[in-house]
Order: structure tokens, then sequence, then C-alpha cells
């Protein structure tokens, strides 16, 4: 069988990492895949490195006639059974382009509209909570399966921690680590208030943020008004997560709204207990108490008491963070998300 996954995006966030690890695994077991994206970027170039066939359609909206002709024909010339869309928008133009070819969507997100995935023959949903999003508008529920995304666990542990915060000068202090873009909704403005409550009883915490968006110089100022500039690290986007991951005590990500949140599952690898908020997949990674905890959306009380609770409480930090790694080596495999999304593609090709 060849799969085209179809992506309009370019960079490496969460859904184009899932992209990749999706068609790694797909490859391994024997199905033939192909990637096509308007252009390189950072997910273009990480599809090269690991040899996976790329093709490249025309950009522009789903309504620019050049750009569903280019796609058509894309489509056709890859000699694909079956496209794998990506994203509503990815979604609705595999719609407009063809009708021949069954098409499969992935929604990563709260699904608002249901106009882009009618003609899927199946759409497959990150969480359950994205599920319930589009069975709410109606779509139809034999038509819909969660398979919850996931992550090579073996590239990530704790072997080099030491070696990392020495580098990091972060030896003597409480690292709370979010790796997420700079929006309203990965919450980071929640875990800055979070952090101006906790130096009262934690003054060694430190926040480090990895990621970049619209909203740094926002985030940047509210930490300066609150007094704690000194106790958030920007570091932009990096390419050594899993050391800086490695390097932490704990993850934090007090998300306001969530698809998926695969980051979630790149910390439990290393062996992190988790801070997350009770919204999209994080509930079904996280149960509170035994490998992390949830904390309501937008709370910074709550969060502040969560994070002083993993701070003070060593033993039971660890014993969150063995079953965190345990929990992500068993139910997040990557060959048990490729042999999920192999019976959904099977359902659409009947």
């Amino acid at each position: 069988m060849k799969i085209l996954h179809l992506v309009a995006s370019t960079g490496i966030g969460g859904a184009e990492r899932h992209v990749v690890d999706l068609c790694r695994t797909q490859r391994e077991a024997g199905l033939r895949v192909c990637v096509a994206l308007p252009k390189q970027g950072m997910l273009g170039a990480e599809l090269e490195r690991l040899g996976i066939e790329q093709v490249r359609v025309m950009p522009g909206g789903r309504w620019n006639p050049l750009a569903l002709l280019s796609l058509h024909q894309v489509i056709r010339d890859v000699g694909a059974d079956l496209v794998h869309a990506h994203m509503p928008k990815s979604a609705f133009m595999v719609g407009l382009a063809t009708s021949r070819v069954p098409c499969v969507a992935t929604a990563h997100n709260m699904v608002k509209r249901l106009a882009p995935f009618r003609h899927c023959r199946q759409v497959i949903c990150v969480s359950d909570m994205v599920r319930q999003s589009m069975q709410r508008l109606g779509y139809p529920v034999n038509r819909l399966h969660v398979v919850h995304n996931a992550i090579d666990t073996s590239r990530f542990g704790t072997n080099n921690r030491d070696a990392v915060r020495q580098r990091m000068g972060w030896h003597a202090r409480f690292v709370m680590l979010c790796v997420a873009r700079l929006v309203p909704a990965k919450g980071q403005q929640d875990a800055i208030a979070a952090l101006a409550q906790l130096l009262v009883r934690l003054p060694a915490a430190l926040l480090v943020l990895v990621g970049d968006g619209p909203d740094r110089n926002k985030l940047v100022a509210l930490a300066n008004n609150l007094g704690v500039g000194d106790n958030v690290l920007f570091l932009g986007d990096r390419h050594d997560v899993p050391d800086l991951l490695a390097g932490s005590d704990i993850y934090l990500q007090p998300s306001i709204k969530e698809g998926f949140g695969i980051a979630f599952l790149e910390a439990m690898s290393t062996g992190l207990a988790c801070v997350g908020t009770a919204t999209g997949a994080i509930p079904e990674m996280i149960e509170s108490g035994v490998n992390g905890l949830i904390v309501p959306v937008s709370d910074a009380n709550a969060l502040e008491h969560a994070i002083f609770n993993l701070a003070s409480q060593p033993v039971a930090r660890e014993g969150m963070a063995t079953a965190a790694r345990m929990t992500a080596q068993t139910r997040f495999s990557l060959v048990r998300q490729a042999q999920d999304t192999l019976e959904v593609y099977l359902r659409a090709v009947k």
C-alpha cells in the first residue's frame, strides 16, 4: 500500500513530529510512504535525513485552483492508494482535489467545523476529547477512531543529567521545563504567574521556556512586571530538547486548550513527573497522583501548589517519574500507533 501524507505546515512541532515518526514506523512495517508539503523547512530537512520520500505541492489556500491542481497531480503521480491528511486545511484540500483516492484525516486539535472532514472515509482523533468534539457536531461515530500519538521513547532518558545541568548552570536550581509555542493556548502566562507565588517558598525555582511565538515579548514583559524575570529563561527553538528534558526536575505545561500535547510524552519518556491541565489528551496521559499532577485550566494558585508538592516531596516525585516513563513505553509506543493507524486505513480502502 502506498500512503501519501499531506502536511500544510513545514515546522517541526508536535503534529509534524507525529508525521515523521509515523512515516518511519510505517516504512519499517513494509508500507510505502511519501510526504507532500509546500516547501522544505525543518520538516523537509528531517524527512531528508531519514530518507523518507517527499514531494512538493504548490502552496495556497483551499480555494486556490492552481494549488488544488498541483495537489491533484501529486496524488496521481505518486500513485497513492490512500491519502492521509493532517489538520483541517489539508483534509479540505484533498476533498476538493480528488474524489478517486480514499482519504483518512487526523484531527490533531478540537474540531469546530465538520466541512473539512465530510469527504473523509475515516477520521483519526488524537484524543477522546477531540473525538467528542466531532461527535457533538454530528460526525458519524462509525468513522471516528481514537489513535493516540506516540514517540520513540529510546531518544529520551536521564543518563546525561549531571552534564546537562552543569553546562546549563542548573546544578543549584529546581528546573521546570515547558516545550511549547509561545501562544496563549499553551498557558505560559499561568506558569509565570504561579512562579511569582512559588518563589516565596522555593527561591531556587527556574522556569525554562523552550519554543518561540508571537507572545514572546508579552511573556517577557509579564515576567519582568511580576519581578520574576531572573527566574524565567527563554531559550527559543532548540534542537537539544532531549538534553534539556534530561536536565530538568519536572515538566510543566498548563495549556488552556490542547489537542494531544506530544511534549508531555517526551517528558514522560525521559522520566519526569509532569504537571498539566484538564484539557485535550493530557488527562488521558497523566493520571493525577500516579504519574504526574492535573490542575484546573487557568488556575495559577493550583499550579503553584502542585509544583511545590512535587518539589518538596522528592520520593513521591521520583515514583511519579518512574510511572510516567512506564506509561509512555507501554500505552504510547510507535508500534501500537502504527498498528492502530493501519486498521483505520484498511477500513478506508474497503
